[in-house]
């Protein structure tokens, strides 16, 4: 599960996915569940677009917002009802430096880590985002990050991680291009992680 993470880049090259605008954002170092977020994904001309999104997917026939979901498995969302459309035509990538993962210890205290990559570089999380059409003239758009079963080095922390993508995967993730969880799980194998235990006063 995926519940925090945190954007802390000043300056961010998009131009592998097409978007040649300068794009720096505010720092934040702690993004929760029901923020917006920063996130990449295809305009009305199929054209990759940045734009922001409430984190916590709402789909249009969504009545009771308190089931909005802000992860979405990848084993299973292209088949669920909650996630189904957006699997086929609004899959987006969330923007990131880092996520945060709560960790059991043995002495049954929690711990809070950080996981980010060693060279400190931007993260692409792959997601999917919906828009709630409020009334005839309102709307809002939500997401939902993407997770999968934890890569070896990370299952001592946690079962399940965000989906991180290469630039190329991204690419392909935002065309809509069969997805094999194996394939982003191989891709993975020699990523630089660096996890931290982060000390709560």
């Amino acid at each position: 599960m995926c519940s925090r993470y945190s954007f802390n880049l000043t300056t961010i090259d998009l131009r592998f996915l097409g978007i040649d605008d300068d794009f720096s954002p505010s720092p934040t170092q702690h993004i929760a569940p029901g923020q917006h977020v920063w996130l990449v994904r295809l305009n009305c001309c199929n054209a990759p677009e940045l734009a922001q999104a409430k984190w916590g997917l709402v789909p249009s026939w969504l009545t009771d917002f308190s089931r909005a979901q802000i992860n979405a498995r990848m084993e299973t969302a292209a088949s669920s009802r909650m996630f189904a459309r957006a699997w086929r035509s609004r899959r987006c990538l969330l923007l990131a430096d880092s996520y945060y993962q709560w960790y059991l210890a043995p002495n049954k205290r929690r711990q809070l880590w950080r996981i980010k990559a060693r060279d400190r570089t931007l993260l692409l999380m792959a997601g999917l985002w919906e828009r709630y059409p409020v009334d005839q003239t309102l709307s809002f758009d939500s997401c939902a990050v993407l997770t999968m079963p934890a890569l070896a080095p990370l299952r001592l922390i946690a079962q399940r991680m965000p989906v991180l993508l290469t630039p190329d995967q991204a690419v392909r993730w935002l065309f809509g291009a069969a997805n094999e969880l194996d394939d982003f799980a191989a891709s993975l194998a020699d990523f630089a992680f660096q996890s931290q235990q982060i000390v709560l006063g």
